[in-house]
């Protein structure tokens, strides 16, 4: 969840209209937002809690003009006029692997107050917090246009050569200094500290604009009350994201008074960008949207329940094949059940009357389900505690500490995570059954633990590109651990299961050699057994040899039913 303070003057003026603290609080409330204090002032700052997709509504702004249209207050979808500045700003192919996209825009005349200065630099911090990840997905830059000489280059530099006065700073330091000595570099060095190049925007002049995600220059980067231009980036690793951000922060700007044009970004190895502030479309046909919430609303209502969402219904087919157009800042609209969410929220999820289904069952344990708990159930009777591990994880821990080659294996990569670090999601639970090892090798021996939990194998074959695969593994961690000990569990495990399996010798490295095995199902390979090589437990820190197994519970289960 995010969290927007907003006068309830602000918020009046963009609404168009006088209400109070209760009736904003309610058309909230419909719209599945929620009040969540209030000041005791006059006119009371409140505490508005929005939905995490809700982008455009992470100012006074936007929260007003969702209100305004939810209340009927508007119906025509707002346009904004986009002028072309005939400014460019290049981008460096040494920015590719530091930060390697970068959007951008003009704002012009604007009727610059303290209030309103402020309320930018609030929208700009918003953004930093929640949709730019803390400035690690997207840090946004505002710079008095007055200070700039167009073009601009946007690079990667030695930080040595990176040489600036930053905001509020006395004297003038290079990139690495900024990340000892400035408050902000401090605190966000860890987005760059490990980098051989920094990111940096310069002008014609050469001049240094700012070391995004860190900080600007005081000299061309400084901004007051005194300035009515800005030149406005926002800079970070996924170009559609970015666009969203430019896009909220642009629209925004202009209904708080504004001017803005556009600038051509180009690049050398893709597209150019340039922002574009025109509605898009999406076609979803009434029967789907009425039979996903359960109402039975027609042609005409549908027409105006879009308008209360800030949708606009361009046409209707005699099949019920709705052209919706949608603002550019609605960037929350990913699928057609968002349109149909949408609906229902201007419909009133309270008033959607709930019905019995038409059909009747029987409900019952899904086999393969009662599989799985039963092996569970064996284990805690075996003596073993069971834990639950993340399925975010990294390559360091999947393939490195293991001493895996990761080149050999096809995994799901994961691009812009929060966490620093997080890049896939796992391909076996034996990394992060060590990993819990770790953590708590200063407790007492012996540690025996399991996890009966999925993982994520790539597949070509069905639509996401990915399947979820179940996997039971074990591991023994005592100073007496041995390979003898782990095979009585599998023993065990397999026999009160009714299942004959079979060992043959393993070469997976990171097992001891001659005490290591794959498990055979039906002449299948299902997993593996044996004694961690000292060189993983060293990897791991663990101080006790540990003995592990891990099987594909999935294709157990698929041997002995099919």
């Amino acid at each position: 969840m995010v969290y927007v303070y907003a006068k309830l003057s602000e918020l009046n003026k963009y609404i168009g209209t006088e209400l109070t603290t209760k009736e904003i609080k309610d058309t909230l409330s419909d719209m599945g937002m929620d009040i969540k204090g209030e000041s005791k002032e006059q006119d009371p700052e409140l505490k508005v809690e929005i939905t995490a997709e809700k982008m455009d509504m992470v100012s006074s702004v936007g929260i007003g003009r969702a209100i305004k249209y939810y209340r009927g207050l508007a119906t025509e979808l707002p346009k904004y006029e986009l002028k072309t500045s005939g400014f460019k700003l290049k981008v460096l192919k040494s920015a590719k692997d530091v930060r390697p996209v970068t959007v951008c825009a003009l704002i012009k005349n604007a009727p610059m107050t303290q209030e309103l200065l402020n309320e930018i630099i609030e929208i700009q911090e918003k953004m930093h917090a929640s949709f730019g990840r803390n400035r690690k997905k997207a840090a946004i830059g505002i710079y008095p246009l007055s200070e700039i000489t167009f073009p601009i280059t946007f690079g990667a530099e030695d930080p040595s050569d990176i040489i600036f006065r930053p905001l509020e700073m006395s004297e003038k330091v290079n990139g690495h200094d900024i990340l000892k000595k400035h408050e902000t570099g401090k605190k966000y060095a860890h987005l760059l500290d490990h980098c051989d190049m920094y990111p940096v925007f310069r002008d014609d002049e050469g001049k240094v604009l700012s070391m995004p995600p860190i900080i600007n220059s005081h000299d061309t980067g400084r901004v007051d009350i005194s300035h009515k231009d800005f030149f406005i980036e926002c800079s970070g690793h996924n170009l559609v994201h970015l666009d969203n951000i430019l896009k909220v922060l642009v629209t925004t700007l202009i209904e708080m008074g504004c001017e803005a044009e556009s600038i051509e970004v180009e690049y050398e190895d893709q597209n150019n960008y340039i922002l574009n502030l025109d509605s898009y479309t999406d076609v979803v046909n009434l029967d789907y949207i009425n039979k996903l919430i359960g109402i039975n609303i027609d042609k005409e209502e549908v027409k105006t329940l879009a308008s209360k969402v800030m949708f606009n219904v361009k046409n209707i087919t005699e099949d019920g094949d709705i052209t919706f157009e949608i603002p550019a800042f609605r960037n929350d609209i990913w699928d057609d059940s968002d349109i149909a969410d949408d609906i229902a929220r201007a419909y009133g999820y309270n008033n959607i009357v709930p019905t019995f289904p038409s059909i009747s069952s029987v409900g019952e344990h899904i086999p393969f389900s009662q599989f799985k708990e039963s092996i569970t159930e064996n284990m805690i009777r075996l003596g073993f505690l069971e834990t639950y591990t993340y399925m975010l994880t990294s390559t360091q821990v999947q393939f490195k500490d293991m001493g895996i080659d990761e080149n050999k294996y096809s995994y799901i990569k994961i691009s812009d995570s929060a966490e620093q670090g997080i890049n896939m999601v796992r391909l076996q639970i034996l990394p992060e059954t060590l990993t819990t090892l770790r953590i708590n090798r200063k407790n007492k021996y012996p540690q025996k633990i399991f996890e009966n939990g999925l993982t994520i194998q790539p597949d070509e074959e069905v639509d996401t590109g990915a399947k979820n695969e179940s996997h039971l593994c074990v591991a023994i961690a005592d100073p007496k651990s041995n390979y003898t000990q782990i095979k009585g569990v599998l023993d065990t495990v397999f026999k009160l299961e009714g299942i004959d399996f079979k060992v043959e010798e393993s070469d997976l490295d990171f097992l001891i050699e001659g005490r290591r095995a794959n498990i055979f199902v039906k002449g299948h390979n299902v997993g593996f057994i044996g004694e961690l090589h000292p060189q993983i437990l060293e990897n791991f820190s663990l101080i006790v040899p540990v003995s592990v197994l891990e099987i594909n519970l999935e294709k157990v289960w698929e041997l002995i039913n099919y």
